[in-house]
């Protein structure tokens, strides 16, 4: 068993970095075409199409590599000082952008700090607000909060979702699923953002859960926990 766990995750992980330069390469070629076409064509079209879908492709292939990484113990980790409270603030000054129907509440504690690396740590906030703006009903809210207790630092985040009861919970951090029931692609999404983001909570010493705290009912909650940076 150990031996095959072994040869599953080398393969996800060769096969992740195999296909990271002809997408490189396609990348760069669709965006010379794309400069080529005539402005407003519908072979601009189609390149920005292509576009779109090869960058969605790199970056599954990126998340399928960190996830081989962490399986196999070989995920690296550029720990220095983070502000995770600057981190948070960023995020929610572009909800209002990015989701103009959502109510936003936010209760950020100043200075909360933690070691981590910062672009890791980013992805996996990041994957939270994006979730929460993605998935929250129209007309809907988000809350987050960010707090020191002790020498852990929590932040949650809740938001108003349309699945209610038919949201399948149990399988919120398993690869490739996604949340909405009919897997359109009317969101974007690849389904390994989560799934992602607990691997690297987890290699910070930290835990990313389903918050079953929040009882709310048309809310879900998520509950990010993470070694705080002392002095």
């Amino acid at each position: 068993l150990e031996i095959s766990f072994l040869q599953a995750a080398r393969f996800s992980a060769d096969a992740a970095h195999e296909l990271k330069t002809p997408l490189t390469i396609l990348q760069g070629q669709l965006n010379q075409a794309l400069r080529s076409a005539p402005a407003g064509s519908e072979e601009q079209r189609t390149y920005a199409d292509l576009l779109e879908e090869v960058q969605r492709l790199k970056s599954i292939v990126r998340k399928l590599l960190l996830l081989a990484q962490s399986d196999a113990g070989r995920l690296r980790l550029a720990l220095e000082k983070v502000n995770l409270t600057q981190e948070c603030a960023a995020l929610c000054e572009d909800v209002p952008l990015l989701a103009p129907g959502l109510t936003l509440h936010a209760d950020l504690a100043p200075q909360t700090c933690v070691m981590a690396d910062p672009d890791l740590i980013r992805q996996v906030v990041q994957n939270l607000f994006s979730n929460a703006t993605k998935y929250s009903r129209e007309g809907g809210a988000i809350e987050c909060r960010l707090r020191q207790e002790g020498d852990t630092v929590v932040f949650t985040l809740a938001n108003t979702t349309e699945c209610g009861a038919g949201l399948d919970r149990d399988r919120l951090f398993d690869r490739f699923f996604r949340g909405d029931p009919s897997h359109n692609r009317n969101v974007d999404g690849s389904g390994l953002g989560l799934s992602l983001a607990r691997e690297i909570s987890r290699a910070h010493g930290g835990e990313l859960v389903l918050d079953n705290g929040e009882t709310r009912d048309g809310w879900i909650s998520f509950r990010l926990t993470l070694p705080a940076k002392i002095g």
